[in-house]
């Protein structure tokens, strides 16, 4: 979905920059990169992929380019005056994105506050690349998007962060791909821990260190071992088409692990093969927080509702309550206490948000009933302090 696609790219651009606002300075106005495809926008989707980048912290939304060529290299590339000229829909489109976006200048300067993050680290990115790992179903872009796409299938906004950094203001961290751990970044989850967070560990991770060796007499080694209270023997991918289900329920494939509890508990076990009865799902609390272990690849249902599960006992809560699929509610905080309230229908039925403030695309007071957002809808609420 392109909401999602949208709220991944400017999530990880805001995070690079320490949550400080920054700036799109480049997307197509009528087009969308799929696979081999490039897929036209509909209607309306350029201004919710704006809106959808300025709700997550950009300050504005660019376009690339001006005038599509009329020869050359990027013959077909998108553009505000496309061939038909200024006398079509892009073009038009284009203009109302720039109206809307002139009466959102109050938001400048205000911050999206996350209190979940996905931990993101290149040099796990680039080990993961590497040749020779035990399965090619490890892709690391693919494992952060479908974490991050968890996130916001609940409602809730979250930051990249790298494992190493001061996780401290998180509630909850999961790190799907970290497969390349330094002894600092072990450290500084295991502290997280610790100190009252709330982590989640997948498979696969923790398995070397910073120079890319492997870690001897099991995986992973020192301070994150302590922090998850497991120790993993074994790898054991799985065959393409080979399923698994575990003891609550929940399916997946790709994966497993042969682990041992050391303090943690078990929350479901493998339910065949040599892994029968094995440790699949576990939790350990530690210090004054929970360290948990995901050794095999879940199914998207499944894994979405672990993390909502996780999201919930440690208190991160969605900015609405109870949002319809495809609706995408995020919230931009200044500091004299003013927030504002974006409001994406990304779906095909109609919602009403039932909250109080002033819509600044219509510069007109909320109604009583609330703003409705018909199907493609967006509205941008300011809140009191």
């Amino acid at each position: 979905m392109p909401g999602v696609d949208t709220a991944f790219g400017a999530d990880r651009a805001r995070s690079f920059g320490g949550g400080k606002p920054w700036l799109l300075i480049e997307q197509g106005p009528s087009t969308v990169y799929a696979g081999d495809r490039v897929l036209p926008k509909q209607p309306g989707e350029m201004l919710r992929h704006s809106l959808g980048h300025i709700a997550r912290g950009s300050e504005g939304t660019l376009f690339f380019q001006w005038r599509q060529s009329r020869a050359g290299a990027e013959l077909w590339h998108s553009a505000v005056v496309p061939h038909a000229g200024p006398a079509s829909r892009i073009f038009r489109e284009a203009v109302g994105v720039g109206e809307a976006v002139a009466g959102l200048g109050e938001v400048a300067g205000a911050v999206v506050r996350a209190e979940a993050a996905v931990l993101h680290d290149s040099d796990a990115w680039w080990a993961l690349d590497c040749q020779g790992l035990p399965s090619p179903g490890n892709d690391y872009h693919r494992a952060l998007s479908r974490a991050h796409r968890a996130f916001w299938d609940a409602g809730l906004t979250c930051d990249f962060a790298h494992p190493e950094a001061d996780l401290s203001r998180y509630r909850l961290v999961v790190a799907p791909a970290l497969y390349l751990l330094s002894a600092a970044g072990s450290e500084s989850l295991r502290h997280y821990v610790d100190g009252g967070g709330t982590l989640l560990v997948q498979h696969f991770s923790g398995a070397v260190d910073e120079h890319h060796r492997a870690h001897l007499g099991g995986y992973p080694a020192g301070p994150l071992r302590e922090a998850l209270g497991i120790r993993v023997e074994e790898y054991r991918p799985l065959a393409a088409d080979e399923p698994i289900t575990l003891s609550d329920g929940s399916t997946g494939g790709d994966w497993s692990e042969s682990l041992s509890v050391e303090g943690a508990e078990t929350m479901a076990s493998y339910t065949h093969g040599m892994l029968a009865g094995r440790p699949a799902l576990t939790r350990h609390r530690f210090g004054t927080g929970q360290g948990w272990y995901l050794s095999t690849c879940l199914d998207d249902p499944h894994y979405a509702a672990l993390v909502a599960a996780l999201a919930e006992q440690a208190g991160v809560r969605p900015e609405l309550p109870g949002l319809p699929a495809g609706v995408e509610a995020v919230r931009r905080h200044a500091a004299d206490g003013r927030s504002w309230l974006f409001l994406m229908n990304h779906g095909d039925c109609a919602w009403t948000a039932e909250v109080p403030g002033h819509e600044l695309l219509t510069d007109r007071p909320v109604p009583p009933e609330g703003v409705g957002l018909a199907p493609g809808a967006v509205a941008v609420v300011r809140q009191p302090r």
